[in-house]
């Protein structure tokens, strides 16, 4: 009998101590960040398409022939670009509602078969898609990196050993 109880004792996988798992620090908080931060950009890139629905409808109004209202949709793409990066800490939040945006507005240029479209081209038309394509890719370039240059062409060769 004294054998088979070692035996079973010898078979059993080492037990932690109980709560060592919940008292560890930083258990689980990867899965939270992780979470909130797919949240954020999400919730980015609904912002981009919004912005770009809305704007692809109002761009074609113009008072007394000046383009206004497309000049100030385009200073608004820059901003929610610019003010993106900043607000999530790097580039990939400034370029995920650039991107969304740029698609909404593409599609939304497209001449449908009965012969619709939202964004015309007329001169509004023109100065909202280049304007706000030109806006975009400003507001990206300029969030700062969250590296230092060149590491996303060397990989881990650019880290330095601690």
């Amino acid at each position: 009998m004294d054998t088979l109880a070692s035996v079973e004792e010898d078979d059993e996988a080492p037990v932690p101590p109980p709560g060592a798992a919940e008292d560890a620090p930083g258990a689980g908080e990867g899965t939270v960040d992780a979470f909130v931060s797919g949240a954020a950009y999400a919730a980015l890139g609904l912002l981009g398409g919004v912005v770009g629905l809305l704007g692809s409808f109002a761009q074609d109004w113009t008072p007394g022939g000046v383009p206004a209202v497309a000049i100030v949709l385009v200073a608004l793409v820059f901003a929610m670009v610019r003010l993106s990066g900043w607000g999530m800490g790097g580039r990939l939040g400034a370029t995920i509602p650039a991107v969304v945006w740029g698609i909404v507005v593409f599609v939304m240029s497209m001449q449908r078969p009965e012969g619709d479209l939202v964004v015309q081209a007329t001169l509004a038309g023109y100065v909202y898609i280049i304007g706000g394509m030109v806006a975009a890719v400003l507001g990206v370039v300029r969030v700062p990196a969250t590296g230092p240059p060149g590491q996303w062409l060397l990989g881990r060769a650019a880290r330095t050993r601690g």
